[in-house]
């Protein structure tokens, strides 16, 4: 019985990168199957591959959700502030 909903992926690479993956992915208390589907789900979410990128993201809704943040009103200020 086949699920349409679901697909089965198989690719080769080099098997040094792959251990240094799972070796990671393990120590981190994941398997290398559900740590794929999770980025995959990170991509798909943000549109973006980069770890950086998705942090930032994630730090400027943090951000948002904070009544006691600190705002400007121009760049300008931003700079003045630095400057003092």
């Amino acid at each position: 019985m086949s699920n349409s909903n679901v697909v089965t992926c198989s690719f080769s690479m080099d098997r040094d990168i792959y251990n240094a993956y799972k070796s990671i992915v393990v120590k981190n208390g994941e398997n290398v199957k559900g740590n794929i589907v999770r980025y995959m789900q990170s991509v798909i979410q943000y549109g973006t591959p980069n770890a950086d990128t998705i942090e930032a993201i994630a730090e400027v809704q943090d951000l948002k959700k904070d009544p006691n943040k600190k705002t400007y009103n121009s760049f300008a200020e931003i700079l003045e502030e630095i400057d003092e």
